[in-house]
């Protein structure tokens, strides 16, 4: 629920709920008091009135035309009767002294003064917070005597204190459904935004593993579920600089290492050289051509660097061509075969579409991933005995979207424990694939860097009968993230 919305609906509450409240409680105090019909209080309080005032023109008439019956005790006590139904009474007196008070009246107030009241005659008198109106007729009595009449009648229902007691219910009433209201309204409000104040703090001293809990559908938790995207994005932004931060250690020591032992290796030649080690021309030119073997690899190894930073860079374009596969891999094996059967290795290649398998590829950056995956199996199989069976089988297959390209070797296979990191940069196996035989160690990161620049996924997997699968799965369609860097650098 929205902000704007809780404080229409408690500002609505405030004026109707007390209202609601208060007539809850007087219906059932009438209730509770015996009344069966909220109307029998309003037809009590005109009844009462008009019955007054109809004994009260009786007794005028016969003040005025029949006093003889003021001096009737039957009568007066039959009057004082029916004026005590209608909550009414008079007080006689003959001479200036009292001879009859109600009955209803002593009960309301058995000690009071009812002369010191009579000599008085105040205009009006309260007994037990009913309210009375004194009026004061003067008449004659036939014997000649003097007679005063005291006219008291409630002219209220309900005790006049009940009206300030009410307006002070009411009073509490609305002033305690304010309160709670605004406490629970503001507290919706202000608890999920102290939350977003100490999760703000906690970012502001780095810490981003706190989750900013999100709650409701309001303003409040619009805003919470956009400090938690900042927040994610914040911690993916922290890691991300961190790994690359490793990244960079982890290239620099493994530059480091990979320079440093070529460079030691030529240093020591060339020295062997300048002190007349080598002191024979076989010897110099066997030591000119590690010298330059050393010197090529430390070629590559930069040519394969520099090629790596770019395509984890995103700074390589990729030209994207409509090829055949079956016919780009017929074409590009046989110009392999030669130099890997000077090796000992047997390359095939098998297919089972009789119609052209089209796909969107650079052919030069797809060369590159087949002649590191070649090299990779050329390298390790070399670690086989010479009577070995050294064989390289390649296959292609329609996969309906993609296109499923697999290099399997006879070589001896990659330890299980290896295979989740054999794409990850400067990663070699310490067992079968050691780092006298693993190359560079970014050969099949570029690998993974040109299929995934394509779109498609690559894997590896254990022959069973010994060996390793390279499997790439290439779509047919041109990737649309690819498409769009490529242009970009085409156009910059």
């Amino acid at each position: 629920m929205s902000i704007r919305v809780k404080l229409y609906l408690s500002y609505v509450a405030m004026v109707f709920l007390p209202m609601v409240l208060i007539l809850s409680f007087v219906v059932f105090l009438l209730y509770a008091g015996g009344m069966q019909d909220l109307r029998e209080y309003f037809r009590v309080e005109k009844e009462e009135k008009t019955n007054q005032s109809l004994i009260y023109g009786e007794l005028k008439y016969v003040i005025e035309n029949d006093a003889d019956k003021l001096s009737s005790a039957d009568y007066i006590d039959n009057l004082q009767r029916r004026l005590a139904e209608q909550w009414a009474g008079i007080i006689i007196a003959k001479d200036g002294v009292i001879t009859d008070v109600p009955r209803f009246l002593k009960e309301l107030s058995p000690h009071e003064n009812w002369q010191a009241l009579f000599n008085e005659s105040p205009d009006a008198v309260s007994f037990k917070a009913f309210k009375f109106q004194i009026n004061e007729i003067s008449f004659q009595y036939p014997d000649g005597h003097s007679g005063q009449m005291l006219l008291l009648r409630r002219y209220d229902v309900v005790p006049p204190l009940w009206r300030p007691v009410g307006a002070l219910i009411f009073s509490a009433v609305v002033g305690l459904t304010s309160l709670l209201l605004t406490y629970f309204v503001s507290r919706s409000i202000i608890r999920p935004i102290h939350a977003l104040k100490t999760a703000a703090l906690q970012i502001k001293d780095g810490d981003l593993s706190q989750q900013v809990a999100v709650k409701g559908k309001g303003e409040v938790a619009q805003l919470s579920a956009a400090f938690e995207a900042m927040r994610l994005q914040l911690k993916q932004s922290i890691d991300q600089s961190l790994q690359y931060e490793e990244n960079r250690k982890q290239l620099l020591s493994h530059i480091s290492h990979d320079l440093k032992t070529p460079i030691s290796a030529i240093k020591g030649y060339v020295e062997g050289i300048m002190d007349g080690i080598a002191n024979t021309d076989e010897k110099r030119q066997r030591y000119m051509q590690t010298i330059y073997h050393k010197a090529n690899d430390m070629d590559q190894l930069i040519d394969e660097l520099f090629l790596f930073s770019k395509l984890d860079l995103h700074k390589v374009a990729f030209d994207f061509k409509t090829i055949d596969m079956i016919k780009y891999l017929e074409h590009f094996l046989d110009e392999q075969r030669f130099d890997l059967e000077k090796s000992g290795i047997r390359l095939s290649f098998e297919h089972s579409s009789s119609q052209p398998l089209l796909i969107a590829a650079d052919p030069d950056k797809l060369g590159r991933v087949l002649t590191n995956i070649l090299n990779n199996s050329e390298k390790y199989m070399g670690q086989l005995p010479v009577s070995a069976d050294k064989r390289v089988k390649v296959s292609v297959r329609d996969q309906g979207d993609h296109v499923l390209i697999a290099i399997e070797d006879t070589g001896p296979g990659i330890e299980k424990e290896d295979l989740p990191y054999i794409f990850d940069r400067f990663y070699r196996a310490e067992q079968s694939r050691n780092s006298e035989t693993g190359g560079s160690g970014l050969g099949l990161a570029i690998v993974k860097q040109i299929i995934e620049g394509h779109g498609g996924k690559v894997w590896v997997e254990n022959v069973v009968n010994g060996g390793a699968r390279f499997c790439l799965l290439l779509p047919r369609t041109l990737p649309v993230r690819t498409v769009t860097e490529h242009e970009e650098h085409t156009n910059h």
